[in-house]
């Protein structure tokens, strides 16, 4: 007999005695079987404009009348369930994976009894897991099964587009009390969604085998975020769903559409600032597929789920999927006696029979370790939670976490799920279909505190109270305009912008009288630099005052920001320093603030490209990332004849590499370089300046400037679960073009914490050469490590 890993259980011949004891072992705790919905009879039961086509209307009859009979001759199978989960944060860097989790098991289902569940691996990793799995021990809880993502396998019978719900239970059901989701299949649904047909497909399942299918799209009446968007490949004969790809027609405002936060008024909680608004969730994509086994039973193939949830400026990606791969089934008929048992080794099957459900599990563990090389042993019912399921499980619980069943984190290929390339396809095909009208929309107000960035602190400015309104147009389109008045310029701003939003791309056209940063994706206005210069004087930022148009193109608010296009025609003019007031140098008589740059008065037009990608998800791995810019623009002195043109460059190269070595683990080298260049005259503003935590550390900030500039830094940090300790080394030169001299270079050298593989940082860094040399403490957020 071949031993081996927990997998190779399946190719020994006791298989058909193990399908035989699980029976034994459930039959002693039934659970409720899914009846199938009766559909109300009649030939005029849907709404009459609910479809678009004839066609829609024969699809979307058989498929209501059928839709829980599709799997319903399943009696048991057996199946391997491989599911992957990750979850991060989205920072304007890069996103950063916080949580990733793989797991693989063997289902062994059968209906009308608890399922048996083999645990053949189960990994995960995030931060603090050291310190939880020592806790667990020390309460002698089995920490691994806590990390579980797997609960039930999916029942035959059971809703198809949700994977497993019940499309007559309440979650769909509509609800004053409770947030519902409308079942396109439900009751009531041809209220809710038109339907309409769409070409016939051929697919070819994994064996080679062809079916063919009729994409029905489902198209919501209204944007609601209890309505899906999406299509469904239904084989028209059986009215089984072999493909489901959909998604929420909008994103779910957790404060003002979930009921019990509605009423208890969250939305309008004033001791909730505007950067942790609004807390919505987006569902990107789901797409389920299945296969019909052997020509005779539909049942599931693969899951994979896309998301975001957003905290105000905080984004957190959601990514999961699973794959079942169906080793056995047994069928039933009409009458629910079986008429055949489908095994892939096709051994007789051998009865067993049990007094108690305890002998059976302890039987099945024995036939498991005898045939997998590992001692298996059950797991008590108190330590599974709510799950109903039995659970077996090695002894040896290294065998869980190294077992070479495990599937590679999402972000690694798998076969059997969908790709990429393939992703990228399935949200193009959910951009492709019709919008639906928004028949009810509200104006949205926000300011000062209760607004995302509606207060700010700088030196030109001092304290700037801001407003914004928001409403949502028909067309996804969203009408925005928002306005500031600084207590110290006395110069009121305004910005007001039309926004085309999909589920690929933005388009944003405004005009504003704004204060502008020279760099404008630093977050120099923010609450960042605004407490830092409140606090401490420290304001990082050089302004200027901008008015004119733009035109933007950049990714959905639900994707990684990788790349911006603008266009833009715009007068800019100084903006100077309007006040000497920092709380801690409040009595400091000698200190004022530094002078902010001497900016030229022009007229400028032009375009503005940044491409931001990144390579590399796991936090113990290699990351690499790149950041491109270019401008190019023509500006003019008003009132002066002739024009001037520019055009500029400059390119940012991250990497993240650990360290191997003995004595050397979670140890991670990081490493950026980075260098820009103008040619032609340029406005004083478009230089670039170094200094301060996200440039030359260990010097103010604009200790250099320029329209070139070089500058390096490289880090070797150690990781202690959720935070890290480091040693860097920071040089740069900035100066005029052609200018370069090595004598003018400025060194930093220092040590720093960071909290959560960089998201927070905090640096002491000492200036090693010229006058502005300056040992200084800085936190600040978002760094490579």
């Amino acid at each position: 007999m071949k031993k081996g890993s927990p997998a190779s259980v399946y190719q020994m011949k006791r298989v058909p005695v193990v399908l035989t004891a699980i029976a034994s072992a459930t039959l002693l705790a039934p659970a409720p079987s899914t009846a199938a919905a009766q559909a109300p009879p009649g030939q005029d039961r849907f709404a009459p404009d609910a479809f678009l086509d004839p066609a829609a209307r024969n699809l979307y009859t058989i498929a209501y009348d059928q839709w829980d009979a599709a799997g319903a001759n399943v009696l048991r199978y057996t199946a391997r369930i491989d599911q992957r989960i990750a979850a991060g944060l989205r920072t304007p860097l890069r996103d950063r994976v916080f949580y990733h989790s793989e797991s693989s098991v063997r289902s062994f289902w059968q209906r009308d009894r608890r399922s048996v569940i083999q645990v053949l691996g189960s990994r995960s990793e995030y931060p603090g897991r050291n310190i939880a799995i020592r806790e667990a021990e020390e309460s002698g809880i089995l920490y691994w099964l806590q990390e579980f993502p797997f609960e039930e396998p999916f029942a035959p019978g059971s809703d198809q587009l949700f994977m497993g719900a019940d499309r007559d239970a309440a979650p769909f059901q509509p609800s004053e009390d409770e947030f519902w989701l409308a079942h396109p299949l439900g009751q009531g649904a041809d209220t809710l969604y038109q339907f309409q047909s769409s070409d016939t497909t051929t697919v070819t399942l994994p064996d080679g085998r062809q079916l063919v299918t009729v994409r029905l799209d489902v198209l919501p009446r209204e944007i609601d975020p209890r309505r899906i968007s999406g299509s469904l490949w239904i084989e028209p004969s059986s009215g089984a769903l072999v493909r489901g790809l959909y998604r929420l027609s909008r994103p779910v405002n957790m404060l003002r559409d979930i009921p019990e936060a509605r009423e208890e008024g969250a939305d309008n909680n004033p001791f909730m600032p505007g950067f942790l608004k609004p807390i919505t969730f987006e569902m990107k994509l789901i797409v389920v597929d299945y296969s019909l086994w052997d020509f005779k039973a539909w049942l599931p193939r693969a899951m994979h789920l896309e998301g975001e949830m957003a905290v105000g400026i905080f984004k957190m990606p959601v990514r999961t999927d699973a794959k079942y791969t169906i080793e056995s089934v047994a069928l039933q008929d009409e009458t629910g006696a079986e008429v055949e048992e489908e095994l892939a080794f096709g051994d007789p099957l051998t009865e067993v029979h049990f007094d108690t459900r305890a002998e059976a599990m302890a039987f099945i563990a024995q036939l498991l370790s005898e045939d997998g090389g590992a001692g298996y042993a059950p797991i008590s019912p108190d330590s599974v939670g709510s799950r109903r399921s039995r659970w077996i499980a090695p002894r040896d619980r290294s065998l869980i976490e190294n077992s070479p069943d495990l599937p590679p984190p999402i972000w690694e290929y798998e076969p059997g799920l969908p790709s990429d390339e393939e992703i990228e396809g399935y949200v193009r095909h959910l951009s492709e279909l019709p919008i639906p009208p928004l028949l009810e929309s509200q104006w949205n107000f926000d300011w000062g505190w209760s607004g995302r960035d509606m207060l700010r602190y700088n030196r030109v400015e001092a304290l700037a109270v801001g407003g914004g309104l928001e409403r949502s147009l028909q067309g996804r389109y969203r009408l925005s305009a928002s306005g500031y008045f600084g207590v110290a310029d006395l110069r009121p701003k305004a910005r007001l912008d039309i926004e085309r939003s999909t589920v690929r791309r933005r388009l944003k056209l405004g005009a504003y009288h704004e204060l502008r940063p020279t760099e404008a994706e630093s977050g120099y206005l923010t609450l960042g630099n605004s407490l830092d210069a409140f606090f401490f004087g420290r304001d990082n930022g050089e302004y200027y005052y901008a008015t004119g148009a733009d035109l933007t193109w950049r990714p959905p608010a639900i994707a990684t920001q990788s790349f911006q296009a603008r266009l833009y025609a715009e007068r800019q003019s100084s903006a100077e320093t309007n006040t000497n007031f920092a709380l801690f140098r409040a009595f400091n008589r000698k200190w004022d603030f530094r002078p902010n740059v001497a900016a030229q008065e022009v007229d400028e037009a032009g375009a503005e490209l940044r491409l931001s990608p990144w390579w590399g998800n796991d936090p113990v791995g290699a990351r690499f990332g790149i950041e491109l810019f270019g401008r190019g623009a023509v500006w003019r002195v008003p009132g002066a004849e002739g024009s001037e043109g520019y055009g500029q460059g400059s390119a940012t190269v991250r990497a993240v590499v650990p360290v191997r070595g003995e004595g050397w683990r979670q140890v991670r080298l990081g490493i950026e370089a980075a260098g820009g260049h103008t040619w032609g005259e340029a406005p004083v503003q478009r230089s670039w300046f170094l200094g301060a935590g996200g440039t030359l550390r260990g010097y103010p900030a604009s200790s250099l400037s320029g329209l070139s500039f070089l500058r390096g830094r490289v880090e070797l940090a150690r990781t202690y679960e959720f935070v890290g300790a480091s040693l860097f080394g920071d040089a740069g030169w900035a100066g005029p073009v052609g200018g370069f001299d090595a004598d003018e270079i400025l060194y930093g050298v220092g040590v720093g914490a960071s909290l959560l593989d960089g998201l927070v940082r905090l640096d002491l860094s000492q200036g090693l050469k010229g006058p502005k040399k300056d040992f200084r403490v800085e936190l600040y957020l978002d760094h490579i490590l």
